[in-house]
């Protein structure tokens, strides 16, 4: 790290983070704060002094001067921009990046400068290091797209796995980004990148991004899909079963029957009428072109669906169809939370986490956001436990105003590592004071209510 990297991280956390600026000063070393804040000042940093020079303020600005220089062609607006990133701004270093990315240069048409690469990923690498998603999504694009000049499989994989379980890339919608995800899937079906070989998960993903209709993804899974390693192949089979698309052997064949139900899955073709594998199971259903079933209609087919295939395929078809509410309700009854004996469906953790996800992040849909901690803390058979993304998912429940999750907090039924995690995000908000101790206490509820606006 250089000096004026030091200086500008002991900035950041000197004006963010009250207990730094205590410990300096209690501590012999209090005169070297006072000489890298002179060192500082020479600096003469962009922003006005005594604020942090990433605030949201700042970032807006710079927002607004890369809509100015990339829409409406204001080479002033630009110069402003890059002497703010060139002078080490991370806000105005994202933006610039965004600027000379390839990929934006339908949004940005009166860009003052000539896209390039590799003068992006310049710009973006510190603040993808440190945590900014439009960063870390920008290097993904770039370094794992081989048409861009700039490929490089393990680097593009460890940013854009950094990007998808980004919480603030999650919060903000930023998953929505199709071309994105489809370059990270790739990291799990190839094994030289460095991220453990997972072929249904890259299918799992791939699928999802046909479903959105990336023309991209149509092409390569339905004209290149004998292109395709067999074990991936067979992993979408598997992910085409699951949503009743498909009902052949999962046998890794790029066989028409497979292109035929990838194609009902973009909606370009009738799904196949194949005979289904179950006895009593209904054929896959085509994309539903009626009006969507009232809340009430898809709630009868929620508890008929326990017991009754055919509800049970009509809630389905409605929940891949984009209907929110029945993407919501199918997600409840994949999920290893249901514990009804009698339901005819295999639990499906993992399906279920990418609904809950989805709404989430589309739609801030809040009964979602607490289904899914509840979810990420217990885990399934398909879906590791991960107590901090169930802390990250109550926080985005709190921030959502639903009550049903302070309900759930009140209930000491959550999973070792779920309290210190909430507790740790809780205090980054300032509103949790005290040692971060994985159990219930009164201070984490307290503080949860004060999130929620409910003291």
């Amino acid at each position: 790290m250089s000096g004026t990297d030091r200086l500008g991280a002991h900035a950041a956390l000197w004006y963010a983070d009250a207990r730094y600026r205590s410990a300096w000063l209690v501590l012999p070393q209090a005169a070297i704060a006072l000489v890298a804040g002179l060192a500082l000042l020479l600096l003469k940093p962009t922003a006005d002094w005594g604020k942090p020079a990433d605030s949201k303020d700042s970032e807006k600005i710079y927002l607004d001067l890369l809509d100015k220089a990339g829409k409406d062609g204001d080479k002033a607006a630009f110069e402003k921009l890059k002497a703010a990133a060139d002078a080490g701004d991370i806000s105005a270093r994202s933006f610039m990046g965004a600027l000379h990315n390839p990929e934006w240069a339908g949004i940005y048409v009166k860009n003052p400068v000539k896209p390039d690469a590799a003068t992006a990923l310049n710009y973006y690498q510190k603040p993808a290091d440190l945590g900014y998603p439009g960063a870390q999504r920008g290097m993904t694009d770039l370094l794992l797209n081989r048409g861009r000049g700039q490929y490089d499989l393990k680097r593009g994989c460890r940013y854009g796995l950094a990007f998808q379980a980004n919480p603030v890339a999650i919060r903000n919608n930023y998953l929505n980004s199709w071309s994105t995800l489809f370059w990270i899937a790739g990291c799990y079906a190839d094994a030289e990148s460095g991220v453990p070989k997972d072929p249904q998960k890259a299918a799992d993903i791939y699928m999802d991004t046909v479903a959105a209709k990336l023309p991209l993804a149509i092409g390569t899974f339905t004209d290149d899909l004998g292109r395709q390693p067999s074990d991936l192949v067979a992993a979408i089979q598997r992910n085409l079963t699951r949503r009743g698309f498909y009902s052949g052997p999962a046998d890794g064949a790029a066989t028409p029957q497979t292109q035929a139900a990838i194609r009902a899955l973009s909606g370009t073709a009738a799904a196949p009428q194949a005979r289904p594998t179950d006895p009593g199971q209904p054929p896959p259903q085509a994309r539903p072109t009626a009006p969507a079933p009232s809340t009430d209609e898809m709630m009868a087919l929620f508890k008929s669906a326990t017991t009754d295939a055919a509800a049970e395929g009509k809630l389905r078809a409605l929940a891949e169809n984009g209907v929110s509410v029945a993407q919501y309700l199918y997600a409840l009854l994949l999920s290893p939370a249901n514990t009804n004996k009698q339901r005819i469906t295999t639990p499906d953790a993992a399906l279920a986490s990418r609904y809950l996800d989805r709404l989430v992040a589309e739609r801030s849909f809040a009964p979602a956001a607490a289904a899914a901690a509840f979810l990420y803390d217990i885990g399934g058979a398909n879906l590791p436990r991960a107590p901090g993304k169930a802390a990250d998912m109550t926080i985005r429940a709190l921030e959502l105003k639903s009550t049903d999750i302070i309900q759930n907090l009140s209930e000491d039924q959550w999973g070792a590592g779920f309290w210190a995690a909430l507790q740790q995000r809780l205090a980054d908000r300032n509103l949790y004071h005290g040692r971060i101790v994985d159990q219930r206490n009164d201070r984490t509820i307290q503080a949860a209510r004060r999130l929620l606006g409910n003291p």
